[in-house]
């Protein structure tokens, strides 16, 4: 009888299982736009397309995404400048000539690309200020972490990117992993904070191999860079990052990208006015 019971049971659960096939919404490929322009500079866009997640795309050959023969033009309302392609051959990097971003002013980039225009804008703000840098160690070893004393101003709705290179070493101002932060929970507060060493962005490989991949090290020459950005940017790249970090976990929510360019369904991406500060820091090698 007892083993008639689990006999029932098993029966019973078996009975209300049933196969469920989602469906898939049709895909639709964007252009993908990811822009700058920082006090000082000129704006900077980068055109891709989209790729299915299960498509078969080649991710060692990335240029197959490129978008070549785009127009790309920024202005500041009175100044249009045109930007030009780096490789007409193979696209992507879209760079301007003409105009250098400014504190206080809005700048709207337009791209045309497949018949179709789309356009976004940002405004470069006022600097942010660093109170001081220092450098942590990880339980006395020669490799740590750079720390920052940040007062942030009183007035909510404040938002920054941070970045830092060493002198000697690195290329470009690399941003760490989670570099946007916004002053929900440190607004007119005085606090510390620290970052981890951000990969160059043309040396991704070689940083997966690097054995001291995300640290500072003693004798390094840093400098920090960090940018206030407006409320969307911060929206954008915060998204961003909780959509990566949540990439492949079944058991993660989900994280819709905030696209500056909402208004299009055939375009995605940001256009972020940087407004940067910067200081070094001598790590002592003792």
């Amino acid at each position: 009888m007892k083993y008639f019971k689990y006999i029932l049971l098993f029966l019973t659960l078996s009975s209300c299982r049933k196969d469920v096939t989602p469906k898939l919404p049709e895909y639709t490929q964007k252009i993908v736009i990811e822009g700058s322009i920082e006090t000082g500079s000129p704006a900077v866009v980068f055109l891709s397309l989209s790729v299915p997640y299960f498509s078969n795309f080649d991710y060692t050959a990335p240029e197959k995404a490129f978008v070549k023969g785009a127009t790309v033009t920024v202005s500041d309302g009175s100044t249009i400048d045109t930007l030009r392609e780096l490789d007409p051959k193979s696209g992507f990097l879209y760079v301007g000539f003409k105009l250098f971003g400014k504190q206080g002013k809005t700048y709207t980039v337009k791209v045309n690309y497949g018949g179709k225009t789309f356009e976004t804008n940002t405004t470069i703000l006022a600097p942010p200020k660093i109170d001081s840098l220092y450098f942590k160690s990880v339980q006395n070893d020669s490799l740590g972490f750079m720390w920052q004393k940040f007062t942030e101003p009183l007035g909510s709705g404040d938002a920054y990117r941070w970045y830092a290179k060493r002198l000697g070493r690195d290329q470009f101002y690399a941003a760490p992993f989670n570099s946007v932060f916004n002053d929900k929970f440190v607004d007119g507060k005085t606090f510390d904070f620290g970052y981890d060493r951000g990969p160059q962005p043309n040396q991704i490989q070689q940083n997966r191999e690097d054995p001291e991949r995300g640290f500072y090290k003693r004798g390094d020459t840093v400098v920090v860079k960090i940018c206030k950005i407006g409320t969307r940017e911060f929206s954008f790249w915060d998204t961003y990052y909780q959509n990566k970090s949540s990439n492949s976990n079944p058991f993660s929510a989900p994280a819709n990208i905030k696209n500056m360019f909402e208004n299009y369904e055939d375009a995605f991406g940001a256009f972020v006015g940087y407004s940067p500060v910067f200081d070094t820091l001598i790590i002592p090698k003792k």
